[in-house]
């Protein structure tokens, strides 16, 4: 008969918190069949402690590295190496799943901060006026 220990560092949950935040992005990678560097502009559906969830028209492949620089009004706030980790190739709405390389002090600081505010002038924004139930 197996037994199972039970200690209070296996039964930890981790809890990733996400940001619902649209900010504007560009990512940039080359592509492996014709040596070109590709750039296009999109959205972040959400952002993590280490990876982000972007909206982009054109999907890079999953395993390949993008440069993903994120935008709040025109002023970069961040430049980090990622590595896709997954796409979804809806039509309607393409996702790729973006994990951080590198720089993850910072990416905390500046990209979860631009986000956090994002969603907090978001909310001021469109809820003003008095709560109805």
């Amino acid at each position: 008969m197996s037994r199972l220990a039970l200690t209070s560092v296996e039964n930890k949950v981790h809890l990733h918190h996400r940001i619902m935040a649209s900010l504007t992005v560009q990512a940039s990678w080359v592509d492996a069949e014709s040596g070109n560097t590709v750039f296009v502009e999109g959205l972040t559906e959400n952002l993590g402690e280490n990876s982000a969830l972007v909206n982009l028209n054109i999907l890079p492949p999953v395993g390949s590295e993008v440069r993903l620089r994120i935008y709040d009004e025109e002023k970069t706030i961040i430049e980090v190496p990622t590595q896709v980790i997954r796409v979804e190739r809806d039509p309607s709405k393409p996702l790729a799943a973006l994990s951080v390389l590198e720089n993850l002090k910072k990416w905390k600081q500046n990209a979860l901060t631009a986000a956090q505010k994002w969603v907090t002038r978001n909310w001021q924004l469109n809820y003003d006026e008095e709560w109805v139930n």
